[in-house]
């Protein structure tokens, strides 16, 4: 089976189900820790998630661990407006696909997530993530 380029995949989360709109994802705060860990702390929409919330406002800490590339776009000056999910992965790559003609960091576990939120758009190449919600 052929895979197109930079196919986009929502991130379907458990407990919420897919997230989506530009309302959706709230960030607060952004914590490093050491050189390959990121924590992106702030609040989910409950209205704006598939699985209906009673809370309004979901708060959430979303670790990346494992990062070989962390970048922020203001959101207005993203050029990609087309997106499934607030939370996607892509498939195919083409930035995975050109470090690893460049580097051997890259392992098979990396993976390109973009993570949309009200202000900015995150692109990030991670080994994992990791999700915590305080529903």
């Amino acid at each position: 089976m052929l895979l197109k380029k930079n196919m986009k995949e929502p991130i379907i989360i458990k407990e919420l189900g897919k997230i989506w709109g530009r309302d959706a994802i709230y960030l607060d705060k952004i914590e490093f820790e050491g050189t390959y860990l990121i924590k992106l702390i702030g609040e989910i929409n409950g209205s704006l998630c598939e699985i209906p919330q009673k809370k309004e406002w979901i708060p959430y800490e979303i670790i990346f661990k494992g990062i070989l590339e962390f970048k922020m776009t203001e959101l207005d000056l993203y050029i990609d407006s087309e997106y499934t999910s607030s939370f996607e992965k892509v498939i195919n790559s083409d930035l995975i696909n050109s470090y690893k003609e460049i580097s051997d960091k890259l392992k098979e576990t990396h993976n390109h997530y973009i993570f949309h939120t009200y202000d900015d758009v995150f692109q990030i190449i991670a080994e994992e993530y990791e999700l915590k919600l305080k529903l």
